[in-house]
């Protein structure tokens, strides 16, 4: 498998953590608190992993 390399602007982070959060039908937050619980499918599993490594990208966009 070829990694691929994917440069996003800080509004294209944005949209996509939208995306992901309307196709979760939940926030980051509240997916959080359902893995914490061991209420998160497989598929809420892999949505909050790309939501936290968009968000770790976004907080450190700006640096």
């Amino acid at each position: 498998m070829v990694p691929t390399l994917e440069v996003l602007t800080i509004p294209e982070i944005s949209t996509r953590i939208a995306e992901l959060e309307a196709r979760a039908g939940a926030s980051a937050d509240q997916l959080r608190r359902r893995a914490d619980q061991y209420e998160l499918s497989q598929e809420g599993q892999s949505i909050l992993r790309k939501l936290e490594d968009l968000n770790y990208l976004q907080e450190h966009a700006g640096r």
